[in-house]
């Protein structure tokens, strides 16, 4: 890290401290010198942006800009910080994309929620939001939600016009002889879910696809920023309910680190536990989905029917099988309740029950291998440049995994290695759920494990040792906390105030966008029957990609 060190010191800075193990922090007072940090940074190795946080300080009448930048290989991460003006005609930054293309989605999202414009951005536009919020940036602290919710009928009017108006542009550009046009796939399309991919096609053959995405925008990080620090993860948990407890482990630990609050063994072990069974109930829909996606509806029905016994042990630990709330600030909602072991325990017989079959029916599918191996093909460098994360980037043979890379929880006491297959193809990219699967059930046994040793050496007492309390209060502070969720990194930017009783600023970031904005590489100069195959791979979740 010291040659990092020595690139950010060049430049006019606040302050350039250790913030982690393999994090480095810095502040600069000049927003010009961002490209030529962001030059010599990539000479040491720092190649990919993880995202682009914006904080509205309303009262000092400034943004700061956050940059969290990585070396995704050699495992160092850089965050940077730039003040710019509030003012609209003021606020600008220049663009990072055409240095780092795995900027483009984050900073547009920057853009039309704070209005930060972008400087020589290849395409600076409104994205995310619907056409009711051009030009009004609703993540701003003077945006009034109430007064734009009460213009109900405006609203949906300003929608439809730019649907119109879409389609007369199409109606005067399109040529009418010939077999070009422009095709919807979604957001109606049985495989799409609520996402449409605008498809340019000659006849059959892909030429360009732009996804259209936000059609459930939810405005997730200002829900957060309306309830107090607790109240908060029903907002987070619904990031997506196919992993519903990682979600929450990262928030509540950005939540305990201003707090200044560590949690017992007992609540991190616990965390392990509920974070795999999260992670295991999700891949089994990834895997199923995936198959899904080209018709084959009977593949989801046999891994719904493994993955209830897992919904089972989340439902018997916290009453609720997918918006749990099992997770808060402090450890872990609930004390363990007696046999909530064996139902685990059971959960995971289930699986290994059936794993074979899975494997033959599912990996040595022979008419999935066809369609699938030396398809679609993902590098390491394209995981480096567009910043693919998680199952994703470990099907192409890159060794990433905040749990081992950066660990939390109750992971540092575990063993386990990178899951990896070597060719990044659709094939691989589902048999590495299979592969995790197997990983996360030792994982979990492991971590059980050690929970039954603890409470009968008396270290741990699982009726008192689950929480501890967090105060209702926070100083000011903030935190940048990663987990490692079932589709990849997801990372919090949590920002408080003196005194606060809910959060300032919650910036999160999923993997989804990342995996959606490469579908154009992905597709162009394919046929529209791959389309389903190919974003079935890509393992979308539309809750994470639109918050």
């Amino acid at each position: 890290m010291e040659a990092i060190r020595k690139v950010l010191e060049k430049y006019d800075n606040e302050y350039v401290e250790d913030y982690k193990p393999t994090w480095l922090k810095a502040k600069f007072t000049n927003p010009n010198d961002l490209l030529s940090i962001v030059q010599d940074l990539q000479a040491e190795g720092i190649k990919t942006c993880s995202t682009v946080s914006p904080t509205d300080f309303i009262d000092e009448n400034k943004i700061e800009v956050n940059y969290f930048l990585e070396d995704i290989i050699n495992k160092k991460n850089v965050w940077l910080k730039f003040d710019i003006p509030r003012e609209l005609e003021a606020c600008k930054i220049p663009s990072i994309t055409p240095l780092m293309p795995s900027a483009n989605w984050h900073e547009l999202e920057a853009y039309s929620t704070f209005g930060v414009k972008f400087e020589g951005h290849p395409n600076l536009r409104y994205f995310l939001i619907s056409a009711d919020y051009y030009g009004k940036f609703p993540f701003r602290k003077d945006f009034d939600w109430k007064a734009h919710e009460q213009n109900l009928i405006q609203n949906i009017d300003e929608i439809t016009s730019e649907w119109l108006d879409e389609y007369e542009e199409n109606e005067k550009t399109l040529p009418k002889d010939g077999s070009k046009t422009i095709l919807h796939w979604g957001p109606t399309h049985p495989a799409s879910g609520p996402i449409r991919l605008k498809v340019g096609v000659d006849g059959e053959n892909i030429q360009w696809v732009d996804p259209d995405i936000g059609y459930v925008w939810r405005a997730l990080e200002h829900l957060v920023e309306r309830k107090d620090f607790i109240g908060s993860i029903v907002a987070v948990e619904r990031i997506c309910f196919m992993d519903n407890p990682n979600p929450m482990i990262c928030y509540s630990q950005a939540v305990e680190e201003i707090a200044g609050k560590e949690i017992t063994r007992f609540a991190k072990l616990m965390r392990v536990v509920l974070g795999e069974i999260g992670r295991i109930a999700s891949h089994l829909i990834s895997m199923g989905g995936f198959f899904g996606n080209a018709g084959l509806h009977t593949f989801v029905m046999w891994t719904m029917d493994v993955r209830e016994y897992f919904l089972d042990a989340l439902e018997e630990y916290s009453g609720a099988r997918i918006a749990t709330a099992c997770i808060e600030p402090g450890g872990v909602r609930y004390p363990l309740r007696d046999g909530w072991l064996d139902i685990v325990q059971k959960a995971i017989e289930k699986y290994e029950s059936s794993k074979d079959e899975f494997f033959d029916i599912f990996i040595n599918n022979p008419l999935m291998k066809t369609r699938a191996v030396a398809n679609a093909i993902i590098s390491k460098e394209d995981v480096v440049q567009n910043y693919m994360a998680g199952p994703i980037a470990r099907a192409s043979g890159v060794k990433v995994d905040v749990r081992i890379d950066e660990p939390y929880a109750g992971y540092d006491e575990i063993e386990f290695d990178y899951v990896t297959c070597e060719n990044g193809d659709i094939y691989d990219r589902l048999h590495i759920f299979f592969k995790e699967l197997d990983q996360s059930m030792d994982i979990i046994k492991q971590a059980i494990a050690k929970i039954q040793e603890g409470i009968a050496s008396g270290e741990m007492n699982p009726q008192k040792d689950h929480l501890v309390r967090i105060p209702k209060k926070l100083p000011a502070g903030e935190a940048v906390t990663r987990i490692e969720w079932a589709r990849g990194e997801i990372l919090m930017h949590l920002v408080t105030q003196e005194k606060a009783t809910n959060p300032y600023r919650l910036k999160i970031k999923a993997p989804s966008v990342n995996h959606t904005m490469v579908l154009d590489e992905l597709l162009r100069g394919k046929t529209l029957s791959d389309i389903p195959l190919v974003y079935g791979s890509m393992h979308i979740c539309q809750g994470d990609l639109d918050r």
